[in-house]
């Protein structure tokens, strides 16, 4: 009778326990069919509708919270990793991604786990974690081929196949990007929303293989609109416009890039707008449309601070800082854990000089003692052990950082040496030194690329030789060269302008109409220019400058001719801007030069004050005497001995000549 009625007590608390437990994974009947349905939502319109679709994902995991619903609050914890991993925010993506694990976990789910772990995978590799990633897949693969998931073991092989890739193992990438296919194309309905086709693609793409690539590419492009996918379509259109562009075919080129800037943007896909961007940057510079490739340049460089800025490097100082910090307390942990060892060992001592007192109760109290002792210390080197493993990984992460650092740093920097080399073809190009041949020139970039270049051509039985410093130096200044340069070739190769008055009227006009200077106040671009026309036939030379002097030395007397006192490009309010000229006899013994502000605004060594224009023009004339390539060198040991060891301040440019 007692264990009758025992029973019926415990029987309503153990329903209870069972029902709680239910009620955590099923949550509220008609709530969690909303959750389910809204979920469900998401997995269907997240790649053709993603900002609804975020708010679908947003609801199912408030409603799941509210009705304490694990298994929906997983499946929306997902489904936002997905939808930030498509925006680009990778940190959000992996927070969300972990967390849907930990539930999945939580509820045993095998499907739920192995697709978080697969997603853990997708972060890492394309952080070029690649060690880690391939970690995740092989588990998630594990799961996938015990379940039978044969969609998702689709997806794995083919990311295991990227891994490779990145890591420029292409002959191991093709087979498994091929094993994919022959899986795929015997059963395609397997993974509707699957691509097999682009990965193929890059393969040939990077063999050159470009028709072969184009058919992929174009089987993926087909693919991705059939699913309705805006992120694949967009990416799709980017690797075709890359594919055109490299065959030569650039209108082509700029078509497939602007379709997918359009696609993208509405969907606010930032890695694959910054693609685009770059593309159409170098496919209108290759159509010889500067302003347009100004203009996507620049979007591109904004877009890439936005997705890489100094946040991974404050990061890495942080969790340096932090190592540090760690491993100190932990070392002065360790020497607590020694000093107490031993005292113990001390006490110890002690216990054993009194044992003849109550030998069998002191031994038996020493035995506890020590027992408990060695518990805890064993704990406590166990721990010591978890947290120099911990800090290992840090460490392991941190290099993989740095690695990453430096990638990008060599990038940047190759990218730099490449315009290095296209900016001196331009200069070289002109033949200057070939016409001109009583001629010298010092160039000293302050940086890889420079904003001082020449320009030289020869019209009508005249030379027309121009020096030109552009605002800023670096990559800035060398783009504006670039600019400065096209123009030039236009106005005297294409219209025959020769007059150097008129030459930098239509300079400035064209300048600012191609950078919208009269829109853009707040960050005016403008260019210093010397220009002149060395006339043969009627021995006479004509200069007109923008900000810019010409000198002129004879017989060991320095003339200047100043230019005008606006520069090329600068917008003002008044339409009034006129350049003038002035017209030089040539005369035995004369030497011609042009120079950038560099050289005179370079600080000393000895002094810490610039050269200035008065030290400058005394210098010109006390080498006038000399043959030009003694005064290049003289300009060039004059430079050292003023500059020593004190850092370039601004590009340097002189041009010296004699007719």
């Amino acid at each position: 009778m007692v264990n009758k009625q025992s029973f019926l007590l415990i029987l309503p608390l153990v329903f209870c326990i069972c029902f709680n437990s239910f009620s955590q994974r099923k949550g509220n009947t008609k709530d969690s069919i909303e959750v389910t349905r809204l979920n469900n939502l998401f997995k269907v319109q997240y790649k053709s509708k993603p900002a609804e679709s975020f708010e679908y994902a947003n609801t199912a995991l408030e409603i799941s919270k509210r009705i304490n619903f694990l298994q929906g609050e997983a499946t929306a914890y997902n489904n936002l990793g997905v939808y930030y991993k498509q925006k680009g925010d990778y940190d959000k993506a992996l927070r969300n991604y972990k967390i849907s694990f930990n539930l999945y976990d939580s509820l045993d789910d095998k499907e739920g786990v192995s697709k978080a772990l697969s997603n853990i995978g997708n972060i890492y590799s394309i952080n070029q974690d690649f060690e880690r990633a391939l970690d995740y897949y092989t588990e998630a693969k594990q799961i996938f081929e015990e379940i039978n998931d044969s969609p998702r073991l689709l997806r794995i092989l083919n990311n295991i196949g990227n891994i490779y890739l990145d890591q420029g193992q292409e002959l191991e990438a093709e087979n498994y990007y091929r094993q994919v296919l022959n899986i795929y194309e015997q059963d395609p309905e397997q993974s509707s929303l699957f691509d097999p086709y682009s990965n193929i693609g890059k393969i040939y793409f990077n063999r050159q293989e470009y028709d072969s690539a184009l058919l992929y590419f174009n089987k993926s492009l087909k693919k991705e609109e059939a699913a309705d996918n805006k992120f694949g379509v967009s990416a799709a259109l980017v690797k075709i416009a890359r594919l055109h562009n490299a065959r030569g075919s650039h209108l082509a080129a700029k078509n497939a890039a602007l379709d997918a800037v359009d696609i993208a943007s509405a969907i606010n896909a930032k890695p694959i707008l910054l693609d685009a961007y770059s593309t159409l940057a170098e496919v209108y510079l290759h159509l010889e449309d500067l302003e347009n490739s100004y203009v996507y340049m620049n979007q591109y460089h904004i877009m890439n601070d936005s997705l890489f800025n100094e946040k991974s490097r404050r990061a890495i100082a942080e969790l340096e800082k932090s190592i540090e910090l760690e491993q100190k307390e932990k070392e002065i942990a360790l020497l607590k854990k020694e000093s107490e060892i031993k005292e113990l060992q001390y006490q110890n001592s002690r216990l054993y000089t009194y044992g003849s007192v109550a030998f069998s109760v002191l031994l038996l109290a020493l035995a506890i003692i020590s027992f408990l002792k060695f518990k805890q210390n064993r704990k406590a080197k166990f721990l010591l052990e978890y947290q120099n493993q911990q800090i290992l990984k840090s460490k392991q992460a941190i290099e993989i950082q740095k690695m990453k650092l430096e990638s990008w740093n060599q990038n940047i920097t190759d990218s730099i040496e490449y315009a290095k080399s296209i900016q001196e073809g331009i200069m070289n190009k002109n033949n200057f030194k070939e016409n001109i041949p009583s001629s010298f020139v010092f160039y000293k970039p302050k940086d890889i690329v420079s904003g001082d270049f020449y320009w030289y051509s020869r019209q009508a039985g005249c030379d027309i030789l121009a020096l030109i410093d552009c605002t800023g130096h670096g990559v800035a200044g060398a783009f504006m060269t670039v600019i400065a340069n096209a123009t030039m070739n236009q106005i005297v190769n294409e219209e025959r302008e020769i007059e150097p008055h008129k030459i930098l009227a239509k300079l400035d006009v064209k300048v600012m109409d191609i950078l919208k200077q009269k829109e853009v106040t707040t960050s005016n671009h403008s260019m210093d220019v010397a220009l002149c026309k060395i006339d043969y036939e009627n021995k006479l030379v004509t200069f007109s400058g923008a900000k810019r002097p010409l000198y002129v030395v004879e017989n060991h007397n320095l003339k200047e001719f100043k230019g005008n006192n606006f520069t090329v490009g600068e917008y003002f309010n008044s339409p009034d801007k006129k350049f003038t000229y002035q017209e030089i006899d040539i005369e035995e013994n004369q030497t011609f030069f042009l120079s950038s502000d560099g050289f005179a605004d370079q600080f000393g060594i000895n002094t810490q004050k610039k050269y200035l224009r008065k030290r400058f023009k005394s210098l010109l004339e006390n080498i006038s005497n000399k043959s030009l390539p003694e005064q290049r060198k003289s300009l060039e040991m004059e430079m050292k001995r003023w500059q020593g060891e004190m850092e370039q301040t601004d590009d340097m440019l002189v041009i010296g000549f004699r007719v």
